[in-house]
C-alpha cells in the first residue's frame, strides 16, 4: 500500500511515550533527518495510482483521530502528575527532560498539522456526517474547525482571487500571511455561516452554529491540559495548536503563492502550484496533487492524478515550507516560475491582473508588500 507512511509514523510516535527520553526526539528526526532528504532522492511520480482497497484506504485516515488522541492525551499525561497508566509509563516520564519534551512539543505540532489538518482536509470534502465530523474533531486540536466551513464553501471557490485569504498576494511575506489567515479565515468562516443560518431561518447565537460548536470541540482539549498542568499546561497546548496551524498556513501558502484567476471564470489546474514528490505525496495522502484536487475536489485522494497542464514547484512541500520561512529566498525561488506562469498558463485576463497589481514585470519582491495586500485585504469577503 502506497499510503502507509502515516499510519506507521502514528505508530512509532505513540510508542516513544512509552519509552520516554530520547525516544521522544525520534520522530522528529524521522521527519526531518530522514523525511526530507529522501523526499529530493527518490523524486518524483506522475502515474496515476491504481488502488484496489478503498475501503482500507479511507479506513486510514479515520483512525488518525483515535491516534492522534491517544498521543495528545499521552503528552498531557507526561505534563501531570496522574500514574494511572501504571509503571512503564511513569518511569519514562520520569527519565524524560525538559528539553526532550520541548522537542516533544515540536513533534507533536507538526504531527497536528500532518495526521490532524491534512487528514481533515481529505475528510470535511466528502458529503458523509461521520466523514465531516471525524474532520473537524481533527482541525479542533489546532482551533481550526473554521477551516471546514471556509476551505470548502470559500476557497474551492474564491480561488486565486482577491476574494481568497488563502491565496497569497505576490510579495506577501508568509509571517504576514499566518497572521491574516488566523483573522481572515475565521473571519470568513463566521461569515459563511452567518449566511448559511439566515437562510434557514436559525439564530446566529445558538448551538446551531458550527463555527461555534468548533471552538467548544478545541475546548475539551484546553480542559485536558488544564486538568494536567493547569494554566501552564493550556499555555503549552496553545503553542502546540499554533504550531500546527502553522503547518496549514505554509500549506497554503505554497500551494497558491502569486497565482491569479478572473473572478467567475473557472478552476482550472493552472490555479494551484503542483508537487509530485513521491514521499510527500504517500505521507500526505496526495495533497501535492492539489491541481487536480480544485479541479475536482470531490476526487478521493488516491484517485487525484499529477497534472501535467500545471504549474510545477520545484522542490518537495518539506523543502518549499521551509524556504517560505525565509522571504528573500522563497521569492527569488519564485519569481522566475511566476514569470513562467504569466507566459506560458495565464490567460490575457489574468495577464491584465497581474499587470495592474505588479506591474508588466509581474513577480513581486519582498518590498512590495504593501503594495499588494491592500486589494487582497479588502476584498476578502469569502
Amino acid at each position: 500500500m502506497y499510503f502507509l507512511l502515516l499510519p506507521i509514523l502514528s505508530a512509532f510516535f505513540t510508542v516513544t511515550f512509552v519509552l520516554g527520553g530520547w525516544w521522544l526526539v525520534a520522530p522528529l528526526v524521522v521527519m526531518w533527518a530522514v523525511a526530507i532528504p529522501m523526499d529530493e532522492i527518490v523524486g518524483d511520480n506522475w502515474a496515476k495510482l491504481d488502488e484496489k482497497h478503498p475501503t482500507f484506504l479511507k479506513a486510514i485516515l479515520y483512525l488518525q483521530l483515535p491516534t492522534l488522541t491517544i498521543v495528545t492525551f499521552l503528552f498531557a499525561y507526561y505534563l501531570s502528575d496522574w500514574t494511572f497508566l501504571g509503571a512503564q509509563v511513569n518511569e519514562a516520564r520520569a527519565n524524560t527532560h525538559w528539553y526532550q519534551m520541548a522537542v516533544a512539543l515540536f513533534s507533536l505540532g507538526i504531527y497536528f498539522g500532518i495526521a490532524g489538518i491534512n487528514v481533515a482536509h481529505e475528510l470535511v470534502h466528502r458529503t458523509n456526517r461521520l466523514a465531516v465530523l471525524t474532520g473537524r474533531w481533527l482541525l479542533s486540536f489546532s482551533f481550526d474547525t473554521g477551516f471546514s466551513l471556509e476551505h470548502v464553501y470559500g476557497h474551492h471557490i474564491n480561488v486565486a482571487t482577491p476574494k481568497d485569504p488563502a491565496t497569497a498576494p505576490r510579495g506577501m511575506v508568509f509571517w504576514k500571511f499566518y497572521v491574516r489567515m488566523i483573522l481572515l479565515g475565521n473571519l470568513n468562516a463566521w461569515r459563511i455561516e452567518k449566511r448559511f443560518l439566515e437562510k434557514k431561518g436559525r439564530p446566529i447565537w445558538s448551538f446551531h452554529n458550527r463555527f461555534i460548536r468548533g471552538q467548544l470541540m478545541s475546548l475539551v482539549w484546553v480542559a485536558l491540559f488544564a486538568a494536567a498542568d493547569g494554566i501552564r499546561g493550556v499555555l503549552i497546548f496553545l503553542v502546540i495548536s499554533f504550531w500546527g496551524k502553522l503547518y496549514l498556513e505554509i500549506t497554503n501558502y505554497i500551494e497558491h503563492y502569486g497565482l491569479v484567476r478572473v473572478e467567475g471564470t473557472r478552476v482550472e489546474a493552472r490555479h494551484s502550484w503542483n508537487s509530485s514528490r513521491r514521499i510527500t505525496n504517500f505521507l500526505l495522502f496526495n495533497l501535492p496533487r492539489h491541481s487536480d484536487h480544485h479541479v475536482r475536489p470531490n476526487r478521493n485522494y488516491w484517485e487525484l492524478e499529477a497534472r501535467k497542464d500545471a504549474p510545477q514547484l520545484p522542490h518537495g512541500y518539506f523543502i518549499m515550507a521551509i524556504t517560505s520561512l525565509f522571504p528573500g529566498i522563497y521569492m527569488r525561488k519564485m519569481a522566475p516560475l511566476l514569470e513562467q506562469w504569466d507566459r506560458d498558463f495565464a490567460t490575457p485576463g489574468e495577464r491584465a491582473l497581474v499587470a495592474a497589481y505588479w506591474g508588466e514585470g509581474g513577480s513581486a519582491t519582498p518590498s512590495s508588500d504593501s503594495k499588494v495586500s491592500i486589494p487582497s485585504m479588502r476584498s476578502s469577503n469569502g
